[in-house]
């Protein structure tokens, strides 16, 4: 019998995991269809404390999948995939949260995303955002401060 990859080696299984965990809503995509997993996986490997523990529990869930299903989390329906997952996964919260820690950063940066969501597609700087101007007396009496108790 030979050994299945483990589930962050299977990109077509974090495509699926990754789109019912964020899946499509109304003009934004789902982060499984914009190829988010590569990323989300690069993260994790790069992760020691929460990186085990994930990809552990997401081999889990695709071991599930697949004796659930013969084509695994692409062939059920999302409703029973997201089940699956949630049965899963309730057991231990912080598998979710770790994943969450890879995966909001990359979808919430990507152009689609942002234009989904009513933001421009770029970063927020150069042109960024408005910025009230300083009250220079504040900033004086912080360098008097700085002075009397001869702090640097």
């Amino acid at each position: 019998m030979t050994e299945s990859p483990a589930a962050l080696s299977d990109r077509a299984f974090m495509d699926v995991f990754l789109d019912l965990v964020l899946p499509p809503n109304g003009g934004v995509p789902g982060a499984g269809a914009l190829g988010l997993s590569s990323a989300v996986v690069a993260g994790l490997q790069s992760d020691p404390l929460l990186g085990p523990m994930v990809g552990g529990a997401l081999t889990a869930v695709r071991e599930a999948a697949l004796a659930e299903h013969p084509e695994g989390l692409a062939g059920m329906t999302p409703e029973a995939g997201a089940r699956l997952v949630e049965a899963r996964l309730a057991a231990n919260p912080f598998v979710m949260m770790g994943l969450l820690r890879h995966l909001y950063p990359a979808y919430y940066a990507h152009p689609d995303v942002l234009r989904g969501i009513g933001e421009a597609a770029r970063p927020p700087f150069p042109e960024g955002f408005e910025v009230e101007a300083t009250d220079a007396g504040l900033m004086e009496k912080l360098q008097a401060r700085r002075r009397v108790d001869g702090a640097i």
